[in-house]
């Protein structure tokens, strides 16, 4: 998974405010200061929604000479010009299926992008024409510009994604996830450049693309203060888990919605079904020693298992539809035998991460003294509206296993 800190815009276009540089004189930090701090934030809800860290996660800024090779190959195969007061840049129409990632009907689609939806800068020879390297103009040096074969500049923001990606990935491989508003400009770009410059096809198989959550049925934005900051889903004791099941809820390429009514039913969804899995299997039944779901199909003897088995595989193979999945699960298990169990039991180790194998019943525990004192610290934090350093040390209480919440009094905490 790559870590893009640096070369973002705004917006989709080639020209406008970087979004590092913009939020560093917001904030009154440095560009690296604020790619740390979002990084931070980012792999702390990560942990929090029970989400692995990748084995390789590239930052853009440690692979600037990959993406400098990249401009240099599509260089030397003559697919750019310059724009001397500009940058590098792609030449589209010298790429016969540019926008097929639109399929079917993309040419179509392509004549009303050009014409609507990318801002017309007459300097470049074609509308959907993109950067790959940009030069420094201007008085000052920002704060990530790089010394380059080209002269001081930068890589723009489609470069840094097929550098790293091809680096680790190599040439062709299998799988490229992203956002849905990505596919018309981001990751069209990338596939042009990607495979001009490698001259395989196609770069990637398979593209998923989920689309977005919304708030009180509009897009989330931040300038119409119709967002929602995981933190305060917490605050309002919501655990990250019951986020994590609202997003197995709707299937990610579907639009869905978030508001308080819709947390709090997923919150209790997911109670029941922890108590149908404790009303109905034993963990000493299960095939805990089973390494796999091959291993435990080859071992099903019941007409239920075998079932439940063919449900959950087709659920998973329909374009991991987890909904479907859910239903299943909610379907078989008042009827639940050992094996079932057992499959559900790897579900939940493998892919669901929700706990459905804990109890709902209040256990009396004890608050160690770190978490104790970090919670202590975060009160402290909060009265001296150090926001940043009291979100901080909420996310090491959840790392620990707990969760605090404000009140009146003071706080209180409780087991994730």
């Amino acid at each position: 998974m790559n870590l893009t800190d640096v070369w973002h815009l705004v917006g989709d276009s080639d020209d406008g405010e970087e979004k590092m540089e913009l939020t560093a004189k917001k904030e009154w930090l440095t560009a690296w200061d604020v790619a740390k701090k979002y990084e931070k934030i980012y792999l702390d809800f990560f942990s929090g929604l029970n989400i692995e860290k990748f084995t390789i996660m590239p930052r853009a800024t440690e692979h600037i000479q990959e993406q400098i090779d990249l401009v240099k190959s599509l260089e030397e195969k003559w697919y750019t010009y310059i724009i001397e007061w500009d940058g590098v840049y792609m030449d589209t129409s010298k790429v016969a299926d540019y926008g097929k990632l639109m399929w079917p009907n993309y040419k179509k689609h392509l004549e009303w992008i050009r014409w609507w939806e990318r801002v017309d800068m007459s300097w470049k020879k074609n509308p959907t024409d993109f950067a790959l390297w940009k030069f420094h103009v201007g008085e000052g040096k920002r704060d990530m510009e790089r010394e380059s074969p080209r002269g001081i500049g930068f890589p723009w923001w489609h470069a840094e994604c097929s550098a790293m990606s091809s680096k680790y990935l190599g040439e062709q491989f299998d799988i490229h996830h992203g956002w849905y508003d990505l596919v018309s400009v981001h990751h069209t770009n990338e596939i042009a450049q990607s495979e001009c410059s490698s001259w395989v096809t196609p770069w990637v198989k398979y593209r998923m693309h989920n689309q977005f959550v919304l708030m009180n049925g509009k897009k989330m934005s931040k300038s119409d203060g119709n967002i929602v900051s995981p933190y305060e889903v917490i605050d309002k004791w919501y655990s990250y888990l019951d986020m994590r099941y609202f997003f197995f809820a709707v299937h990610y390429r579907t639009f869905f919605d978030f508001t308080w009514e819709s947390i709090e039913q997923t919150k209790n969804a997911r109670q029941n079904l922890i108590k149908k899995v404790r009303d109905n299997v034993s963990m000493a039944q299960l095939f805990i020693k089973e390494k796999s779901f091959v291993d435990i199909e080859k071992k099903l003897n019941t007409d239920e298992g075998k079932k439940f088995w063919k449900e959950i595989s087709e659920a998973i193979s329909d374009d991991i539809n987890t909904p479907k999945l859910i239903a299943v699960i909610n379907t078989h298990l008042p009827i639940s035998n050992e094996e079932v169990g057992s499959m559900i039991y790897r579900l939940e180790q493998i892919f669901l991460k929700i706990w459905l194998f804990t109890t709902l019943v209040e256990e009396k525990f004890e608050i160690p003294a770190e978490v104790t004192a970090l919670a202590d610290q975060r009160l402290q934090a909060k009265e001296d509206k150090n926001y940043a350093l009291a979100d901080e040390l909420r996310n090491k209480i959840t790392a620990l296993g707990f969760q605090m919440k404000d009140t009146k009094e003071g706080y209180e905490i409780t087991k994730n």
